[in-house]
């Protein structure tokens, strides 16, 4: 018999809380914080035409940019929930994987933007390090995740059904 899933936190382990922590914190930092602030002329004539001298990283990024680190902040908000809401640790072992993937592939491209490539002659601001610290941090989290093993001590080792499969007898 299959019992239904329910969403226990206890079945979070570091790297869950950390990777869940950090797409949080990611998420924050693209729309709430300011990432560039114009420098001398560029910031007067914005402010002669009524735009803001600062921008955060929504505006700051790139649509590919943007699409990159939503995917990756969806997956692993998917990490978090499947291994809180699974006995198994089947799923969430295979999303580890793909959210260590897209996290080390958000922390390069965040990395290149915000430390190589800054955009204009803009000045970076504090939601553009948290951003790169956080994805830092998701890639670390999910690492962690890949690495630690085993059910929950509350699920204990005899709760998990297993599918056996019958050999042909012909």
């Amino acid at each position: 018999m299959i019992r239904s899933m329910n969403f226990h936190p206890s079945r979070l382990r570091r790297g869950e809380w950390i990777v869940g922590a950090s797409a949080v914190v990611l998420l924050a930092s693209l729309f709430l914080f300011k990432w560039y602030e114009l420098n001398d002329v560029l910031a007067r004539a914005a402010a002669t035409l009524g735009f803001s001298r600062s921008v955060n990283g929504w505006h700051g990024l790139s649509g590919g940019m943007r699409s990159l680190v939503l995917v990756t902040v969806l997956w692993a908000l998917a990490l978090v929930y499947f291994q809180a809401s699974r006995r198994s640790p089947a799923i969430p072992a295979s999303l580890s994987v793909i959210v260590t993937v897209l996290a080390l592939l958000t922390l390069i491209a965040l990395f290149f933007r915000v430390v190589i490539d800054v955009p204009g002659d803009q000045a970076r601001e504090a939601g553009a390090w948290l951003a790169l610290a956080s994805a830092a941090a998701m890639v670390y989290g999910a690492f962690l995740s890949l690495r630690t093993e085993g059910v929950a001590d509350r699920d204990g080792p005899g709760e998990i059904e297993t599918v056996r499969l019958e050999r042909d007898a012909s």
